[in-house]
């Protein structure tokens, strides 16, 4: 259960979700929303890492077929109760099929691609986004924007099997 502070957050992150997918259905074919509450107890071998290291399961990420989420997404994780990170993320086992590119991204945004060790990705993050109810459809915007230039990315790239869905 979220603590008080993370349950508005929680409601932000779904309507965001609801948003971006309902505005993109027919632009970006299989795309995907994931919220880490779902990969808590899950088994997927990421998720069991994440826990071991004590990661954070309060994100949405927009995943991007035939891609499995843990190697391309865009993520948004909280950075307090009215604040979200939200950038570009790769796997460590993606990127050396896609650094390049997420570097591409970032210089377009002119933002620094970080290796987060903790979460075993590359991220390329926006400065925080204002997350609070009269905000939703201008990060909406913004989240769309990015799933545009991640969809471009992972459609330049062949998925090898083993990242696949």
């Amino acid at each position: 259960m979220d603590a008080p502070n993370n349950a508005g957050l929680r409601g932000f992150r779904h309507k965001l979700a609801s948003m971006v997918l309902d505005r993109l259905k027919d632009e970006i074919p299989g795309l995907s929303a994931h919220f880490g509450e779902d990969y808590e107890q899950a088994a997927d071998p990421e998720a069991a890492l994440y826990r071991q290291i004590g990661g954070s399961f309060r994100f949405l990420a927009f995943a991007f077929a035939p891609w499995r989420m843990w190697d391309l997404h865009i993520g948004n994780l909280p950075v307090d109760s009215s604040s979200l990170s939200t950038g570009y993320h790769i796997s460590d086992r993606a990127a050396p099929l896609l650094l390049e590119k997420l570097r591409e991204l970032a210089a377009l945004r002119q933002v620094e691609v970080i290796h987060q060790l903790k979460a075993v990705e590359f991220q390329a993050n926006l400065p925080p986004l204002t997350a609070v109810p009269g905000t939703v459809d201008s990060v909406a915007d913004v989240v769309c924007e990015l799933c545009r230039q991640m969809a471009k990315m992972a459609a330049s790239v062949p998925c090898p099997a083993e990242m696949k869905a």
